[in-house]
């Protein structure tokens, strides 16, 4: 037959907290609230900073793409009109060779735009006579393609907006993975006062205090959206 009670007993005085070397500093779950409380605030502020540069980043990359396609279509422009002059340049020649000084006249009036300096620099140097002259006039030096400063500027801002949008996306990647770092922190700071034993409850406290002290590193070397 069991043993009963006594009558008025309290029955969560079985539950007793450890004495001895295993009791409890007053002090230490103090020490876990104001570090899960500091944890929590920062966890708060590197989501808000990673929300800020996730989004300068996504803006970067959408100006960098755009420029990137404007370039291109440029280029393509500026390819439809180097066909034509080639086209252009080449009947004029073979009027030349012919000796048809009426048609290669007919042709050569009708030179605009990048074509026509080209082919006066080509003229100069007498290319029907001379062995030494460029074959023909869309030579480096003589035929400038359409659009190629305004190209070139594109492209380069374009690579400078992708260099931009890369270290914006680090920075925010560095404020995610101190999300992640301190939410290791608020479990070990918030499962350390629940060990009955010194030995694991105070290395806890202290694993997250370390894990703690390395995100506010990070958080401090970190730029400010």
């Amino acid at each position: 037959m069991s043993a009963s009670a006594p009558v008025g007993a309290d029955p969560t005085a079985s539950v007793q907290e450890p004495t001895g070397p295993d009791a409890k500093s007053p002090w230490f779950d103090a020490a876990c609230a104001i570090l899960m409380a500091v944890a929590t605030l920062s966890t708060a502020w590197c989501s808000y900073e990673n929300s800020r540069w996730s989004g300068q980043t996504a803006t970067l990359q959408a100006q960098a793409e755009t420029l990137e396609r404007e370039a291109m279509e440029m280029i393509l422009e500026s390819r439809q009109f180097e066909m034509a002059h080639l086209h252009l340049a080449t009947k004029a020649a073979d009027a030349i060779v012919e000796g048809n000084e009426k048609l290669a006249r007919f042709y050569t009036e009708r030179f605009t735009g990048e074509l026509k300096p080209a082919w006066e620099k080509w003229v100069a140097l007498k290319p029907f006579e001379n062995p030494t002259a460029p074959p023909h006039p869309f030579v480096a030096g003589f035929y400038k393609p359409r659009f190629a400063d305004e190209i070139r500027e594109k492209q380069a801002t374009s690579l400078k907006v992708s260099t931009q949008a890369k270290t914006t996306g680090r920075y925010s990647s560095g404020y995610l993975s101190n999300t992640v770092i301190l939410a290791m922190v608020l479990f070990f700071a918030g499962t350390a006062g629940k060990f009955d034993h010194r030995r694991v409850r105070q290395p806890s406290l202290g694993f997250a205090v370390a894990l703690f002290i390395f995100a506010a590193v990070r958080v401090i070397l970190l730029p400010v959206a």
